[in-house]
């Protein structure tokens, strides 16, 4: 029997641990989706360890997704912030199209970019957002951390009430430094087709950076993204986890 749904790959942001999203993934698999949300290497490692690079995150994320796609099932990437860089860098050989064309089932058949940071090949997420890198962060050595838990909580958590934001900014992990820097080399966007939940009260990834990055999209595919709006700051997996959720869903109709 043909795969009825396709299998869903939650790819989070930077300094977000699997946890935050797990609201949003016992919805999806409420509605009938296999749904996984996994650590990014450059999020859960702490010093002495070694930074993970952007590339080790991918190199993660493509081994989860082959899993899947080796077991005969279509998988759709769904990335968040700092993840869009992961997710489109991943997705190399694991399209089902690429798949098939090696005679193997299974394969990524969408991304669904949630406010994410999707560069174009041979920029890095720091060199797309610039100045809307929040100063807060304090580094040391190659990890980075927030510090200001109030100024985070006000501008990433700015839908949720005050002292729930300061809880949630304090919980996120260390971040690795070198992540940021790790240009983007496959331009997967080009090859599947893209969703995109435009998050329009987000503060970090303001809706004219993600307006730039959808034009930059399309321009560069030639294919129309199809954009489902939220309501949302930039982490509507803590604010609005079922609305996230449904705007998913809705992404993967014929997907």
């Amino acid at each position: 029997m043909a795969q009825s749904k396709p299998s869903i790959v939650i790819i989070p942001g930077s300094f977000s641990p699997d946890y935050f999203y797990f609201d949003t993934v016992d919805k999806l698999r409420e509605y009938g989706y296999e749904a996984i949300v996994k650590n990014l290497p450059s999020a859960s490692r702490l010093p002495p360890e070694k930074a993970a690079t952007l590339y080790e995150d991918a190199d993660y994320f493509r081994g989860v997704a082959e899993k899947l796609a080796d077991e005969g099932k279509d998988v759709v990437f769904v990335t968040h912030s700092y993840g869009g860089v992961v997710g489109s860098e991943a997705a190399r050989d694991v399209l089902k199209t690429q798949r098939q064309a090696a005679g193997k089932t299974g394969g990524i058949v969408r991304i669904v970019y949630v406010t994410s940071v999707v560069p174009p090949v041979g920029t890095s997420l720091r060199g797309l957002m610039g100045d809307l890198l929040p100063s807060y962060l304090e580094v040391e050595g190659d990890f980075m951390r927030h510090v200001d838990f109030e100024a985070t909580a006000r501008r990433t958590f700015s839908q949720i009430p005050f002292e729930k934001g300061v809880e949630y900014a304090k919980k996120m992990s260390r971040h690795s430094a070198p992540s940021f820097t790790g240009e983007l080399t496959y331009p997967a966007y080009e090859h599947v087709p893209v969703s995109w939940v435009f998050c329009e009260k987000d503060l970090i990834l303001v809706p004219e950076f993600q307006t730039s990055v959808i034009a930059a999209i399309e321009k560069d595919s030639g294919n129309k993204v199809h954009v489902i709006r939220l309501d949302a700051d930039h982490c509507p997996n803590i604010g609005k986890p079922i609305e996230l959720a449904n705007a998913i869903k809705d992404a993967l109709v014929g997907a």
